[in-house]
């Protein structure tokens, strides 16, 4: 994984609370296990009408979401804007899916943005990285995915977004139609039109009906789309809120004794849009350990 370095000024999470959360969530066992499986976090689709609030604040959707996303989900588009206030573990689950495709022997990097504006990619990539990427250059096939981390952060840094796209852009030698692309940010103003003229996803051919085509119409057989033909290629999400059992299964992993004490505590104070957000939860676990109940909010 692409091993950034922190900007000056930035407000994204803290590689403490990251690490902290990692090991909470046990990323480094060789298998999937019950942890693992039940703390997989769900995404939702954020349309037109749906309302973000004031800069900084959570979009104005809660648990429950009909028709919630995993990560296999967003994978089938080409191009994924995720949208998540801080602390809500955006650049975490980035990199666990980064690590994931990575074990799987696929390209997949991870960059934040303020970085690939003042540095070239490669600048940017370990050693094995850059062979990875040099080899899907010259492979001609396979999609290679690109995490693009903290829009908010780039701000902050006065980086230019369009310069990092266009840094991206020159790396794959347009080969757009063979990139993933993963943008994270806080729900702040920016320049979404850049990612498709700097980064467009090309139109695929329209595939011309074989003669057994011709033959499904007539007898009314034709095929529906499968799900990757019906795949938006472009997606914006959402990151939802941790669940009352993610909850428990992260206070567990931070030491807490009792997890379904702790969460009745958090429900009985009306603390739960703290306890959603993994880098609030760290906080309220080591009031908790120190005090065995949680302040007032």
């Amino acid at each position: 994984m692409a091993r950034p370095r922190s900007s000056p000024g930035a407000c994204n999470e803290s590689v403490e609370a990251r690490t902290r959360w990692e090991r909470a969530m046990d990323v480094d066992a060789p298998e999937p296990s019950h942890r693992q499986l039940a703390t997989e976090r769900a995404f939702a689709e954020i349309t037109e009408d749906t309302s973000f609030g004031t800069e900084g604040q959570r979009p104005l959707r809660r648990r429950g979401s009909p028709s919630p996303l995993a990560w296999s989900d967003l994978l089938h588009s080409a191009r994924v804007l995720v949208i998540s206030q801080t602390g809500s573990g955006k650049t975490y689950e980035c990199q666990r899916c980064q690590r994931r495709l990575w074990d799987k022997g696929e390209p997949a990097f991870l960059v934040e943005l303020a970085e690939l504006a003042a540095n070239k990619l490669g600048d940017l990539l370990s050693p094995e990285e850059e062979q990875r990427l040099e080899q899907w250059r010259v492979s001609q096939s396979g999609v290679a995915t690109f995490f693009l981390d903290s829009v908010d952060e780039l701000k902050l840094t006065q980086g230019s977004f369009k310069t990092a796209l266009t840094r991206l852009a020159k790396a794959i030698n347009g080969q757009f139609a063979r990139v993933r692309v993963v943008v994270t940010s806080r729900p702040v103003p920016f320049d979404l039109d850049q990612i498709a003229a700097i980064l467009p996803v090309p139109s695929a051919p329209e595939a011309q009906p074989t003669a057994a085509d011709f033959a499904d119409i007539a007898m009314g057989m034709a095929k529906t789309d499968s799900a990757d033909e019906q795949a938006k290629p472009w997606r914006t999400v959402e990151l939802l809120p941790l669940s009352d059992e993610q909850i428990m299964l992260f206070a567990s992993g931070q030491g807490v004794g009792d997890p379904e004490a702790f969460l009745a505590d958090i429900h009985r104070r009306n603390a739960i849009e703290f306890a959603e957000r993994p880098q609030d939860l760290i906080e309220l676990c080591a009031v908790w350990r120190d005090h065995q109940r949680i302040g007032s909010h």
